[in-house]
C-alpha cells in the first residue's frame, strides 16, 4: 500500500481505465489502447450501434473527443479524384466541417435509410444490391423534385426486402398495411383470426443453407420444408381433416430472422390464419395442440432438431377490438426502417427486419450495422444471410385467399420490385447529371447523392447549381439544368389525373 502525508491512498493509481473500469497497461512504442480486451471492444460497439451511452472511464480523465458526425455527406467512400471536394451535406456555404448543431442530431426517416444502404452495400457481395441507387437504367439520372420531395428518375432499385433498408422501407410499409386491412375486413365480415408463431431449434454451428436447386440444405431449408409438410402441399389428408374441424380457410406468413455471435441465425414464421368464423378458447387450444405436432413431427422430417412443445408454435387469438394492441405489443420499431407509423397485426407479419435485438440476438439490418463496422464474425454471418436469403418469400399468401379478399375489397398485386421502384410521379426534372458525372463524380464519394436530394428539397435548381458548383463541377456542362419544353410539349392548366 502506498501512503501520502501519513494517510493511505484510497484512490486508483492513476493511468488509463477501459470504460468497464479495468486498468490499461501501456506498452512504450505501440498505441495506446482503449478497451481490455477485444471483447469489451464489441460489447462497446455494439452498445453504440443500439444508441445506447458506454459509462464514462474511471480512473484518469480522458481527453474529450469531437463528436463524430455518422451522417451521409460526412466523409467519403473513396478517395476523392484531383480536384474533388468532400460532399457538403446541404445547399450553398455548408462544408462538411460546419453543420448546423440540429444537423449534427443521429439521421432517422429517409436520410437514415439511405445511409445504412450505402453502408451496408460496402459489405455485400450480389451486384443487384450493390447496384441499388447507384446503378443507372439510362443515359442519365434525373434529380426530379415537387411537394412531397425530391428524387432520382432513371437509377435502379433492387427491390431486395431482406437486404436493403432502401427498398424494404417501401415494401414492408405496403405488405404490412395489405395485412392489417385483411384482418380487419375477414373479422368484420364474421371470420376468424389466429396468430401463430413457428420456430426452429438451432445451434451456432448450423448453416443459414439456401433454397437453390442442387444446393439446397441448412435453417431455411429445414424451415419451408417443415412447412410444406406439416401445412403445406405435402401435409397429406390428416391436415385436411384438421382444416376442416377447425374451419380454416387460408393462411397469410412471413418470414423472420435474427443473428446472434453465440446462438448462430434464428429463422421462424409467423402466420395469421383465417378461419370461417371466431373461434372459442378451447377451439384454439385444440388448434394450437394440432399445429405443435405436426410441426415438430414435419421439422425431424425435414431434418431439423426436435422444436419444444411449449415453444415450437406460439398461438394468440385476435379480434378486430384487439388488432392494434397486439400489433403494437409485438412490433418493435427499433430500427427506424418503416417510411410512416403503423399499429395493428400487420406489424408483427411484415415488420419482423425492423425488430430491435433481443437477448443478444440482431435483426438484420442490425446485422448489417454490425458488419459495415468491421467486425468480423458480422460480415461473415452478414454475407452467408446475404447468399442463403436469396428466393425466400418475405410475405406468402396460400392459394385461393388473394381471391376471397379481393371481394373484400383488399387487394395489392404489386411484386416487391414495383413497389420499390419511385417513380417520382408529379415530381418535376430540376437537373439532369449525365452518365461520366454520375459514375465519375458522384456515387464515388459518400454522400453526394443524398446531398443533392437534400438540395432540392430545400431550394430546388438553384440549391443543386450551387451545391455541383461547391464541388468543383460546371454547371450545363458537367451536370445540365431542367429540361427546356417546346410549347407543344407542355402539359395543359386545366386539372389533371397525373
Amino acid at each position: 500500500m502506498r501512503y501520502a502525508g501519513g494517510k493511505r491512498a484510497d484512490t486508483p493509481p492513476a493511468g488509463p481505465r477501459c470504460h468497464c473500469g479495468t486498468a490499461i497497461t501501456h506498452t512504450p512504442g505501440k498505441r495506446p489502447r482503449v478497451y481490455c480486451s477485444e471483447a469489451c471492444k464489441k460489447r462497446a460497439k455494439r452498445a453504440i450501434s443500439r444508441g445506447a451511452s458506454i459509462p464514462p472511464p474511471t480512473g484518469e480523465a480522458r481527453p474529450a473527443q469531437p463528436k463524430r458526425d455518422a451522417r451521409l455527406g460526412t466523409s467519403v467512400e473513396t478517395a476523392t479524384r484531383a480536384g474533388q471536394k468532400g460532399c457538403a451535406t446541404g445547399t450553398a456555404g455548408e462544408s462538411e466541417g460546419a453543420q448546423r448543431p440540429s444537423e449534427q442530431k443521429p439521421a432517422r426517416g429517409r436520410d437514415a435509410r439511405f445511409e445504412r444502404r450505402e453502408n451496408h452495400q460496402r459489405v455485400s457481395l450480389g451486384q443487384t444490391f450493390r447496384g441499388c441507387g447507384r446503378k443507372l437504367i439510362a443515359g442519365a439520372a434525373t434529380v426530379t423534385g415537387g411537394p412531397d420531395g425530391a428524387s432520382f428518375a432513371g437509377v435502379a432499385t433492387c427491390g431486395m426486402v431482406h437486404m436493403c433498408t432502401w427498398c424494404a422501407g417501401r415494401i414492408l410499409a405496403a405488405r404490412a398495411a395489405f395485412a392489417q386491412d385483411a384482418a380487419e375486413a375477414w373479422v368484420a365480415n364474421g371470420g376468424g383470426i389466429v396468430m401463430t408463431a413457428h420456430t426452429l431449434r438451432h445451434f451456432a454451428r448450423q448453416r443459414y443453407g439456401t433454397l437453390r436447386k442442387r444446393e439446397r440444405g441448412g435453417l431455411v431449408a429445414v424451415l419451408h420444408d417443415g412447412w410444406s409438410g406439416a401445412y403445406g402441399h405435402r401435409s397429406g389428408k390428416m391436415w385436411q381433416r384438421i382444416k376442416r374441424e377447425h374451419q380454416v380457410v387460408g393462411v397469410l406468413r412471413s418470414f423472420e430472422d435474427t443473428w446472434g455471435e453465440d446462438s448462430g441465425f434464428h429463422l421462424h414464421f409467423h402466420a395469421m390464419w383465417f378461419t370461417a368464423r371466431p373461434l372459442t378458447p378451447d377451439e384454439v387450444e385444440s388448434f394450437a395442440a394440432a399445429l405443435s405436432t405436426r410441426w415438430g413431427t414435419a421439422v425431424v422430417a425435414a431434418g431439423g432438431y426436435q422444436v419444444s412443445d411449449t415453444h415450437g408454435v406460439r398461438v394468440d387469438q385476435v379480434d378486430v377490438t384487439e388488432a392494434g394492441a397486439v400489433g403494437r405489443y409485438l412490433f418493435k420499431d427499433g430500427d427506424h426502417v418503416r417510411v410512416a407509423p403503423l399499429d395493428g397485426v400487420g406489424a408483427e407479419l411484415a415488420f419482423g427486419n425492423d425488430k430491435s435485438a433481443r437477448r443478444g440476438r440482431l435483426g438484420p439490418f442490425e446485422l448489417g450495422d454490425a458488419a459495415a463496422d468491421g467486425e468480423t464474425a458480422a460480415v461473415t454471418a452478414w454475407q452467408e444471410r446475404e447468399y442463403g436469403v436469396f428466393g425466400v418469400r418475405k410475405m406468402y399468401l396460400s392459394n385461393g385467399m388473394r381471391a376471397r379478399l379481393d371481394e373484400l375489397g383488399v387487394a395489392d398485386d404489386r411484386t416487391d420490385a414495383e413497389i420499390a421502384e419511385d417513380d417520382g410521379h408529379g415530381r418535376e426534372p430540376i437537373a439532369v447529371i449525365p452518365r461520366d458525372t454520375w459514375y465519375g463524380s458522384v456515387v464515388p464519394v459518400r454522400g453526394r447523392r443524398l446531398a443533392l436530394i437534400r438540395a432540392a428539397e430545400r431550394l430546388g435548381v438553384v440549391g443543386v447549381q450551387t451545391l455541383i458548383e461547391s464541388w468543383g463541377l460546371e454547371w450545363g456542362r458537367d451536370v445540365l439544368g431542367p429540361p427546356t419544353l417546346e410549347p407543344s410539349d407542355k402539359p395543359p392548366t386545366g386539372p389533371s389525373r397525373h
